[in-house]
């Protein structure tokens, strides 16, 4: 049956390529039915006209990637008309762009040079209470200080990053 394949792979490429209307989804059929064909428990030896079977073999694989992908292009269709914004006609972006990967960055860095800038003691109340999520009666037990303290470094630590990055943090 591999045999048969390999003779008649050029004539499998031409009409898969005409019915699917791309070289490069033919080439991924006639690769998939090769990758059938190799694991034939009986190699084919009971089929009668190999051509017709190869020729059937091949649209219908090629029918099956088409519906695969018609049922794909509805699935996504729906998730995407789901969670398109409310009063936006854009979707959703599932990946960001790579011009907000950049912004994300330079802004992680302003942020993360603002807090580095802090004194010690405000930087380390700063980074346990936002950073780790601690309580202000847990920070303050851990670092030996009163909980009013802890409060104080805290304001004076995002008043120093809001007037550093001239924005509010979020």
């Amino acid at each position: 049956m591999i045999t048969a394949y390999l003779e008649h792979r050029a004539f499998l490429l031409r009409l898969l390529t005409a019915r699917t209307g791309s070289a490069a989804e033919a080439e991924d059929v006639v690769q998939e039915m090769y990758e059938r064909l190799a694991t034939l428990p009986d190699g084919g030896d009971g089929v009668e006209n190999v051509p017709a079977f190869l020729n059937r073999m091949a649209m219908n694989l090629a029918f099956d990637r088409q519906r695969s992908g018609s049922r794909a292009a509805a699935r996504d269709g729906e998730w995407l008309s789901a969670n398109a914004l409310v009063d936006g006609p854009e979707p959703i972006a599932e990946t960001p762009t790579a011009e907000d990967v950049v912004g994300g960055r330079q802004e992680l860095r302003l942020l993360r040079d603002a807090i580095d800038a802090l004194p010690p003691q405000g930087k380390r109340v700063f980074e346990m209470h936002k950073l780790q999520g601690r309580p202000h009666a847990e920070i303050a037990a851990s670092l030996g200080i009163s909980r009013s303290a802890v409060e104080k470094h805290m304001a004076a630590a995002m008043k120093n990053l809001l007037k550093r990055l001239g924005r509010r943090l979020e």
